[in-house]
């Protein structure tokens, strides 16, 4: 299986910056009801970045991130954010995309961790990846996974982004 875990992503002083925007308290968030498809039961908070050629103001703070990736094409970029809870969302993948088949083998996921908690990501097969700050997990998009409330602290924030290109140039295999 195609799965690379990449520790240290950005440069510290990057992430910073990145860091400082995005716990600002000017950084708006929004209420989105359906985690994984509209009519299921669970809440997040988020920030869309960009989707469907629809460009967010703060989409440029977190170039760094785009820029490591290597990205060819940006499908869509958000920032999710999870309330401390007992919870796992729903198993699903990230192909919502009708021009791109699911199986498309330069078709990627990324996860980007800004919080050291409890909560993370967790897989089909069972691997689950703990949130670890500047760490990045990249999978194709037709792999099954679900995100996992942290209970240890109050938030996790992570990047997920959507994109079509090579796969990683660095990082662990998993």
């Amino acid at each position: 299986m195609n799965r690379w875990i990449i520790e240290n992503f950005l440069p510290e002083d990057e992430l910073k910056q990145i860091e400082t925007v995005l716990y600002g308290q000017d950084f708006p968030w929004h209420t989105m009801n359906g985690v994984v498809t509209p009519n299921d039961p669970d809440k997040r908070m988020v920030h869309m970045l960009y989707d469907t050629n629809t460009t967010d103001d703060y989409f440029g703070n977190f170039v760094p991130i785009y820029r490591e990736l290597r990205a060819d094409y940006i499908l869509k970029v958000k920032i999710n954010l999870d309330l401390r809870d007992k919870k796992t969302y729903k198993l699903h993948t990230d192909h919502e995309y009708d021009f791109v088949e699911s199986n498309n083998p330069c078709f990627f996921t990324g996860i980007f961790n800004f919080t050291n908690c409890n909560g993370g990501t967790v897989f089909e097969d069972g691997h689950f990846i703990k949130s670890k700050r500047n760490t990045m997990i990249i999978f194709r998009s037709c792999v099954v996974h679900a995100g996992v409330c942290p209970t240890d602290e109050y938030f996790r924030y992570g990047l997920n982004i959507n994109w079509l290109g090579d796969p990683p140039p660095r990082g662990e295999t998993f």
